[in-house]
């Protein structure tokens, strides 16, 4: 329910954290920002702010959608607000969703930089009443994959520090790739520090910037061990090799092809939103399922079902930056993961198969199948994911932005 600025909230002696997110808030997947924001509430005050809707992608949302609340939509003028109740023991966290903003990610760099200038503005507008109003002052800024409004609006809000949490590679996201590297570098340039959730994004920012960190991200591990708990088994057992995701241009659509066709004998479930074409050739088999998008709390019941778990990833220069929440999302429910070295997971290695060619990568499924309910492995698997969990995350990432508030701010 949204609520007004104007009311006044009675303060208390917890730091403040704005969070500049490019993810909204909910959805129908996991995010790590939202992950860590519900922990960090345990030691913060927080504002949650998404990033701002554009005209264009309201206007396709009315067309596809309800016209009338499109039309609303495109005619909103103030930030709509929303309280987010927490575990016992945490604040509840405040979702700021800003006003439409003009679209601008194909613009030319000049032009780009004028409106998003006043954008920004608009975003400010929406915001500072809500920090007035939580009584929040010299926040501390986590910018999460926001280097551009981080930018414009750097020194906007009287913070104390600012920290840029980097998840993914934007210089190969087709939505920024335009704009989002070269403004990425001039922000890293004014934060206080930079956390990376990979090898691979750690690798490049910290040769950007001396105080960089690398938190890998983590797992809701209460939610996932749901799984590991075997439904009934069937009369008639058949393999279930699965994957859960979003199903975009990452898959290795010729690998899994390959291993679909060589094992008629199993059974495929793919869950997930399918964002790439390629990937709905795999419905043309008859033991092959593709459920499409579920909320993050039926995944456990999904994953109760399979007896494999797949990461099948090409290796580009967008996967080499991830660290999948799949992987510990995975091995908390207890499953045997197959994955290709698309990325650094050698802190996994142990409890994962990590195959470089086509036939590794059949083979290590094969023999995970004939590996069947190791009581053991699968005990290991639990125990590392156990030890993976947000909290434990977050805890690095609380040191981090700690360590800032003792610094002098950034210019």
């Amino acid at each position: 329910m949204a609520e007004s600025p104007r009311s006044s909230v009675s303060s208390c002696n917890a730091p403040s954290l704005l969070v500049l997110a490019t993810p909204d808030w909910s959805g129908d997947y996991m995010k790590s920002t939202v992950a860590l924001t519900r922990e960090l509430a345990a030691s913060y005050r927080v504002l949650y702010v998404e990033h701002p809707p554009t005209y264009t992608s309201l206007g396709r949302e009315a067309l596809a959608g309800a016209l009338a609340d499109g039309v609303r939509a495109l005619g909103r003028r103030r930030a709509r607000v929303r309280r987010v109740d927490t575990a016992t023991g945490r604040n509840p966290i405040h979702v700021l969703t800003p006003p439409p903003a003009w679209p601008m990610n194909r613009l030319p760099a000049a032009l780009y930089d004028r409106v998003l200038a006043r954008n920004a503005q608009r975003v400010r507008r929406a915001v500072q009443p809500w920090l007035d109003k939580l009584s929040m002052t010299s926040p501390v800024v986590l910018n999460a994959l926001n280097p551009h409004y981080g930018l414009a609006l750097a020194g906007a809000f009287d913070e104390q520090s600012r920290v840029y949490y980097c998840f993914d590679e934007l210089r190969a996201r087709d939505w920024n790739g335009r704009h989002g590297g070269r403004l990425e570098d001039r922000y890293v340039q004014r934060v206080d520090a930079v956390i990376s959730s990979s090898p691979g994004l750690h690798e490049r920012l910290s040769a950007q910037h001396d105080a960089a960190y690398l938190v890998p991200n983590g797992v809701n591990f209460s939610l996932f061990n749901r799984a590991a708990d075997p439904a009934p088994a069937p009369a008639d057992p058949v393999p279930c090799i699965g994957y859960v995701g979003s199903l975009g241009d990452r898959i290795d659509v010729d690998l899994v092809t390959r291993l679909i066709e060589m094992h008629p004998e199993w059974q495929f479930r793919f869950v997930g939103r399918i964002t790439a074409s390629p990937v709905r050739r795999l419905d043309r088999y008859d033991h092959v399922t593709l459920t499409g998008p579920t909320s993050p709390e039926a995944l456990p019941d999904e994953m109760r079902r399979m007896d494999v778990g797949l990461i099948p990833f090409v290796r580009t220069d967008f996967t080499r930056s991830i660290y999948p929440l799949k992987a510990n999302e995975y091995l908390a429910a207890g499953l045997p993961v197959v994955t290709t070295a698309f990325a650094d997971l050698s802190d996994l290695q142990g409890v994962l198969s990590i195959a470089r060619t086509e036939s590794q990568f059949i083979e290590a499924v094969e023999a995970a199948v004939r590996e069947g309910g190791n009581d053991e492995r699968r005990r290991q698997r639990i125990e590392v994911a156990s030890a993976n969990r947000w909290r434990h995350r977050a805890a690095d990432v609380r040191t981090v932005l700690d360590r800032t508030r003792t610094a002098v701010p950034s210019a």
